[in-house]
């Protein structure tokens, strides 16, 4: 699931129980911060957000539901939902650069 309100961050649900965020912006290659949310599969995360035109607010609430049906809901940081300076910018010509190099393979 990608942030809403980030570009440059999203969240993976694993069968292991464990939530993982990856922050582009700030590291490709690893994982930025796990989470152990349950000792089920987790099997949905939705992002709480508000969106009006091109504004988009929120994304400080997460619920990830695992096999169990239990919902388990989670205050993120400031820092996984606020867009941070250029975020847009350098995600783009990250995205568009490594989008050329699969073009050229």
């Amino acid at each position: 699931c990608f942030v809403p309100t980030r570009v440059g961050a999203f969240f993976l649900t694993r069968k292991d129980g464990w939530l993982d965020v990856w922050d582009y912006y700030y590291r490709q290659n690893e994982v930025a911060f796990s989470h152990k949310v349950s000792t089920a599969p987790l099997t949905s995360i939705k992002i709480h957000y508000l969106g009006s035109g091109n504004q988009i607010t929120g994304g400080r609430i997460a619920a990830i539901g695992d096999e169990d049906g239990t919902v388990t809901i989670l205050e993120l940081c400031e820092s996984l939902y606020t867009l941070q300076k250029n975020e847009k910018d350098i995600m783009f010509e990250t995205f568009n650069r490594e989008s050329t190099k699969e073009k050229n393979l």
